[in-house]
């Protein structure tokens, strides 16, 4: 798959010792969902490269310990030969050499593997690292946009805020003085009987 070329050193792998990104919780926090293809298709070699490589080396293991168990029988069957053992079968000798070279001939090929593997996972990283770094600039250029007309909202609802809280309080005010006022004019019982009159009931003389 071919990808957009953007110049990044490829030595700043190294030199800033980044990671693995697939595995990077902050990448993970900020691109591992992202649904770029291109981006997907090389997170998704990588991991391959990751869980073919824990099974490569399991099955080097295993490998290995059946080695060390052939080699053991050989001894047991080389001195079982040299005590003349009636009971050894001398064929079992060349099995087990046989078998030892059958499990070298597969330990080599899984070395082989083992050695490529850092270097496709450098190169698919490098080539994951480029996407990040070009989807990044692209989406902090669309974020800071829409951050922009965030504020200029909340600026924007702030004023229309600080408007109301104005109007509210000249309400307040007006209604704090009318109270006031005509409380000092007519007094606390007649302004109880006009409550329930006009405000209550809504009769109104206009």
């Amino acid at each position: 798959m071919a990808f957009k070329n953007i110049n990044l050193d490829e030595n700043i792998i190294l030199k800033n010792r980044i990671p693995l990104l697939v595995i990077d919780e902050n990448w993970l926090k900020l691109f591992g969902d992202v649904k770029f293809k291109n981006m997907q298709f090389l997170k998704e070699e990588i991991n391959e490269l990751l869980i073919k490589e824990g099974k490569l080396k399991k099955e080097s293991h295993v490998l290995q310990r059946e080695k060390t168990y052939a080699m053991k029988m050989i001894l047991g069957i080389s001195d079982a030969i040299n005590n003349e053992d009636k009971n050894v079968d001398p064929n079992l000798l060349d099995e087990y050499k046989n078998q030892i070279e059958t499990i070298n001939e597969k330990l080599e090929e899984i070395t082989i593997q083992l050695e490529n593997i850092p270097h496709e996972m450098r190169e698919l990283n490098f080539q994951l690292l480029k996407l990040t770094v070009d989807y990044g600039y692209k989406e902090l250029k669309t974020r800071e946009k829409k951050l922009k007309e965030t504020n200029t909202e909340l600026e924007e609802l702030r004023e229309r805020l600080r408007d109301l809280i104005n109007e509210k309080h000249d309400y307040e005010e007006w209604i704090d003085a009318t109270y006031s006022f005509l409380h000092g004019m007519l007094g606390s019982q007649e302004m109880e009987k006009l409550d329930e009159e006009l405000l209550d009931k809504g009769e109104f003389l206009w």
